[in-house]
C-alpha cells in the first residue's frame, strides 16, 4: 500500500539528513499527520509503526557511525544511567511470567521504548539559542497546518473526512458531538498537539526575535486556541493552561514583566478566537450536520464549541474521572513486578483477541483491567513498581532541571523556553492522575525530545560563562536549519 512507503521513505531521508534540525522537524512533523495516515490505511502495520521506524533507524545509524569513527559512548546527559536502568527493567519484561506473548510484549516497546532515542537525538541538534527559537518557529508553523484543517474540516462538516474511511466513523462513533480529527487519529486529537505546542509559541512573543516572527506567533496561537476550542479535549486545554500559567510565574519570579503582557496577550487572543469560532465556524459547522443525512440525531442537538463551558461547573471536576488509588494500591499488592508489557494502551487494543485466546493471559487481563485512566495505576501493570518509580524519577528530574533553568538561566531564550518545560511537565504531571499522557503519542515523542533539548540548554548556560558571546546572534532562518557547528 502506498500509504506504507510514506514511513519508509521518510526514514531514508533522516538517515540522508543526519543530526540537523530539519531531521528533527520532518520527524514531528510526520508524527503531526501519522494519526491521519493509520486511518485512512485502515491501520497498516508499517503506517502503524512508521515513527518508530524513522527513529530508530536514525538512531541506528548515527550508533553506527559513532562507531566508527570510535566515539561509540553517550553524552554526558541528565540521568542517562537512570534512563539506561529504565530501558533494561522494561526489556527484562519480556521474561515476565505474567507476560501475554512475546509479540505482544515487543509490541508494547512502542509504548516505552522506541521514543527514548529522542533525548539523545533532540540533545545533540540545539548549540546556540538562535536553534531554538528556529525550532520553535519550524514547529509553530508545521502545526498551523494541523490546525487550520481541524478548523476547515468542523466548519465544512462530517462529510468532509469520514467519508474517507470507515475507521473515521468507528473512531467517532461513541462521540456525543462532531469533532474534527484534523491530521490525528482521533476526533479532537489535533488539540494534544496545541497543548503542547502553545506554551512553545509564546516564547517568540516573549524574547527578542524579528518582528516577522512575532506575528507568526500570534497566528498560530490564535489557531491552536480555535482548534481547542472545536475539539473540546478539556483535559488538554486545562493541562495547556496550567504550562502557561507555571511559564509566566517563572517568568515574573525573574522580574521579567513581558511574561504577564505575553499572557495577557494570549488571553486577549483566546478570546478573539473563541468569538470567531462561535460566529463564523459554527453556524457553518452547524448546517453542515443538519444537512448531512448519516449524521447522529444527538450532533444535530448538540455542539462542541459549548463544551468548553463546562470547565465552570464543579461537576466536570468531581465527576470526570474515580479515584484511582484503590486501582494503584491492588495492582501494586498483587503484580508489585507488573503484569507484563502490553496490557494496557494500543499494544493492548491491537492484541486483544491473541490475549483472549489463552485462558491464563485473559484470567490476568481481566483481574487487571484494560485501562484505569491512571498513569501510575497502568504504569505498574506494564512494568511493576520498579518502572513506574524510574519514569515518574526522571519526569520530575526533568521538571526540576526545567524549573532552575527558568529561574538561573542569564539568557533570555533559555530561561523563557525552560519556563515553558517547566510547565509542560507539570501539566504532565498534574494530568497523569486522570490519564497515561507518557504511554503514548505524541506527547511520549515530545517528552523525550524537549527533555533532550533541556539538557542541551543546560550545556549552554554552562558554556556561555566561559566564552566570549557570539556578537552576530540572529534569529531567523538565515543560516538554514542545521544547528551551529554542523554543516
Amino acid at each position: 500500500m502506498i500509504y506504507a512507503v510514506i514511513p519508509v521513505l521518510l526514514a531514508v531521508i533522516c538517515v540522508w539528513l543526519g543530526r540537523r534540525m530539519a531531521t528533527a522537524l520532518l520527524i514531528l512533523g510526520y508524527l503531526s499527520i501519522e494519526g491521519f495516515l493509520k486511518l485512512l490505511s485502515n491501520y497498516n502495520r508499517i503506517v502503524h509503526v512508521g515513527l518508530d521506524i524513522v527513529v530508530l533507524s536514525l538512531a541506528l545509524v548515527l550508533v553506527l557511525q559513532a562507531v566508527m569513527q570510535r566515539r561509540a559512548h553517550l553524552d554526558e546527559l541528565p540521568y542517562t544511567k537512570l534512563i539506561l536502568v529504565y530501558a533494561v527493567w522494561m526489556i527484562l519484561q519480556l521474561l515476565n511470567p505474567f507476560s501475554p506473548g512475546l509479540v505482544q510484549s515487543i509490541a508494547a516497546f512502542k509504548t516505552h521504548l522506541t521514543m527514548v532515542p529522542l533525548y539523545f537525538i533532540g540533545a545533540t541538534l540545539f548549540e546556540k539559542p538562535r536553534d531554538i527559537i528556529k525550532f520553535i518557529l519550524g514547529i509553530t508553523l508545521i502545526h498551523c497546518l494541523s490546525y487550520g484543517m481541524a478548523l476547515v474540516q468542523y466548519a465544512l462538516g462530517p462529510s468532509s473526512v469520514l467519508d474517507l474511511s470507515p475507521r473515521f466513523w468507528q473512531n467517532i462513533s461513541y462521540f456525543h458531538e462532531w469533532r474534527p480529527f484534523g491530521t490525528s487519529a482521533v476526533p479532537g486529537g489535533t488539540s494534544v498537539f496545541a497543548y503542547m505546542i502553545l506554551p512553545l509559541t509564546l516564547v517568540l512573543l516573549v524574547v527578542p526575535v524579528r518582528n516577522t516572527i512575532k506575528p507568526l506567533a500570534m497566528i498560530g496561537i490564535a489557531l491552536a486556541m480555535g482548534t481547542f476550542v472545536v475539539s473540546g479535549v478539556r483535559q488538554v486545554f486545562l493541562g495547556c493552561v496550567l504550562a502557561i500559567l507555571v511559564m509566566a510565574t517563572l517568568q515574573l519570579s525573574r522580574r521579567r514583566s513581558r511574561g504577564a503582557v505575553v499572557v495577557a496577550v494570549a488571553v486577549a487572543i483566546s478570546a478573539g478566537a473563541y468569538v470567531a469560532v462561535q460566529t463564523f465556524l459554527r453556524p457553518l459547522a452547524t448546517e453542515a450536520v443538519l444537512r448531512d443525512p448519516f449524521a447522529p440525531d444527538i450532533w444535530r442537538e448538540r455542539d462542541v464549541t459549548t463544551r468548553l463551558l463546562t470547565l465552570t461547573s464543579t461537576q466536570t471536576y468531581s465527576q470526570a474521572r474515580a479515584n484511582p488509588i484503590s486501582t494503584i494500591l491492588y495492582r501494586a499488592q498483587h503484580y508489585p513486578f507488573g503484569a507484563g508489557l502490553g496490557r494496557t494502551g494500543s499494544a493492548a487494543g491491537a492484541f486483544q483477541r491473541e490475549i483472549a485466546q489463552n485462558p491464563e493471559s485473559m484470567r490476568v487481563q481481566a483481574d487487571v483491567g484494560w485501562i484505569a485512566d491512571n498513569f501510575w495505576a497502568d504504569m505498574i501493570v506494564e512494568g511493576g513498581i520498579p518502572a513506574a518509580l524510574l519514569l515518574t524519577w526522571i519526569l520530575f528530574g526533568m521538571l526540576h532541571r526545567a524549573y532552575r533553568l527558568a529561574r538561573d538561566a542569564d539568557d533570555p531564550t533559555i530561561s523563557a523556553t525552560a519556563a515553558a518545560l517547566a510547565g509542560f511537565y507539570f501539566s504532565i504531571v498534574v494530568m497523569s492522575w486522570g490519564s497515561q499522557p507518557l504511554l503514548g503519542n505524541p506527547i511520549t515523542a515530545y517528552f523525550w525530545f524537549l527533555s533532550g533539548m533541556c539538557a542541551a540548554m543546560q550545556r549552554m548556560e554552562v558554556r556561555a560563562a566561559v566564552e566570549v558571546p557570539d556578537e552576530d546572534e540572529s534569529f531567523g532562518f538565515d543560516d538554514g536549519l542545521a544547528p551551529a557547528g554542523v554543516r
